[in-house]
């Protein structure tokens, strides 16, 4: 019986990974590629859609000029000096740790709607108790877990916790932390920075993934190391919470995220890929990655849901693509960004992504005034990114492109370097020093003491 059981869920996988083992027919819990045939559709509709998008960047916002972007300058070098000034004297009991909360949002929320024009219903969105809470709770539990792991890495988890609580929002769920999207969190920097390792032999990757989607399928599969056992212990936790005939869509949401990272492999070392297959690649990995957070959130999802989810995965995907060029192109790997590096400037790809961000986003039907207050919330962090990117890597476009989005944006692009650069040295000096008198290895492990 375990036996059959087995060729059942292998047979599953195979939908997924392309192998094609010989197996009795399996039970539609098991066997209906429902989330499969999804993710394709999304895929090609979405790749559809990036097809028809002019490659002109959107209007971002009022023109502003030299003096404008100085006086946000000066502004935002005071915040930056103001919250490492708060952060170093971050006070030691609760009730003043609260004030402390509470007058560092205020000043927050006092830029942003002055400097930013963020509109009123942000404060509700962006410094919810909730989101604190589950972030502190998420950091604690993976500290616990994997007490190795490097910041960075917490962090890249941490903003998958944060797509899954802002779907959470979106559905008017309770915005929480549960095993399964404490785990599938956990997988991103388990699994995805292997993937991405370099160094690590075309063989091995293939190895694990076979072993793991083996494993994510539901089958018996003997850990090859440690690392490999913690991967597969975050499966179990899923499933404890999920369980899998109850659940079909969140595993089979599992193995399609699993069979888009499987293709990216081809993105390190297939050079007879087309600019078509590629972008197709990075649709199904990152639409993939959102699709499962929702299923993952809960539990169920209507086509409606799924649409958003994958298609919001889509132009994050595109946006770290567009992030990390200048590594991909060192490490030999291909994305959109990386092909159209090759040829010249990034103007095209960069406004298109722009775009494309804004007819997702404008797909999705409003009910209401909060939803506005989101999807523009969405809206301006997407284009912050964008923008971001471009003002790190200016020689990768054209002068009179950077120019065109100055004018338009907040600050000049240098002032963001010179800014990123301030926050980054004030704010760790500030958190070495708060560490230091408060007797904590680090500012992590003072802020869940004290949490």
């Amino acid at each position: 019986m375990a036996r059959r059981r087995n060729q059942e869920r292998l047979r599953c996988v195979s939908c997924y990974v392309g192998t094609s083992p010989a197996a009795e027919p399996v039970p539609a819990a098991l066997g209906e590629p429902g989330v499969r045939l999804r993710v394709a559709a999304l895929r090609e509709d979405h790749a559809r859609l990036w097809a028809a998008t002019p490659p002109v960047m959107p209007n971002l916002g009022p023109p502003a000029g030299w003096l404008r972007h100085l006086s946000n300058e000066r502004a935002a070098r005071r915040l930056v000096d103001w919250l490492a000034d708060e952060v170093e004297s971050l006070p030691d009991g609760e009730p003043e740790r609260r004030a402390w909360r509470e007058r560092v949002r205020e000043r927050l929320q006092a830029f942003g709607e002055e400097r930013l024009s963020w509109p009123a219903g942000y404060r509700r969105l962006l410094f919810a108790d909730e989101f604190l809470a589950a972030s502190v709770a998420f950091a604690r539990e993976a500290r616990a877990c994997a007490p190795e792991l490097p910041m960075e890495s917490l962090g890249q988890a941490l903003r998958n916790v944060w797509i899954g609580n802002s779907l959470q929002m979106r559905l008017g769920l309770p915005v929480t932390l549960g095993p399964a999207l404490f785990a599938y969190s956990m997988l991103y920097p388990l699994t995805d920075n292997l993937l991405d390792d370099p160094a690590l032999d075309g063989r091995v990757k293939r190895a694990f993934n076979g072993r793991f989607g083996r494993r994510l399928a539901g089958l018996a599969v003997r850990a090859s190391g440690a690392n490999e056992a913690a991967v597969f212990d975050l499966v179990r936790r899923i499933e404890a919470e999920y369980p899998r005939d109850a659940f079909p869509d969140v595993h089979e949401s599992l193995l399609a995220i699993h069979a888009g990272q499987v293709r990216s492999l081809g993105q390190q070392d297939d050079p007879r890929l087309g600019d078509r297959e590629i972008l197709e690649i990075s649709f199904e990995k990152g639409g993939s990655s959102v699709l499962a957070d929702l299923y993952l959130v809960a539990g169920a999802a209507g086509p409606d849901d799924a649409r958003f989810a994958f298609g919001y995965g889509t132009f994050l995907q595109l946006l770290d693509d567009l992030q990390d060029v200048a590594a991909d192109l060192e490490a030999g790997h291909q994305t959109t960004f990386t092909r159209a590096a090759r040829r010249g400037v990034l103007d095209e790809a960069a406004a298109r992504l722009g775009s494309y961000v804004d007819r997702v986003l404008d797909a999705e039907p409003l009910g209401s005034l909060e939803a506005a207050d989101r999807r523009d919330l969405v809206r301006r962090n997407c284009r912050m990114l964008l923008v971001g990117a471009i003002a790190e890597e200016p020689r990768r476009f054209s002068r009179r492109f950077r120019r065109a989005l100055e004018r338009r944006w907040p600050f000049s692009f240098g002032a963001m370097r010179r800014l990123r650069r301030r926050a980054e040295r004030r704010l760790q000096r500030a958190a070495a020093r708060l560490a230091q008198r408060a007797g904590a290895p680090s500012i992590l492990d003072l802020v869940l003491e004290s949490a």
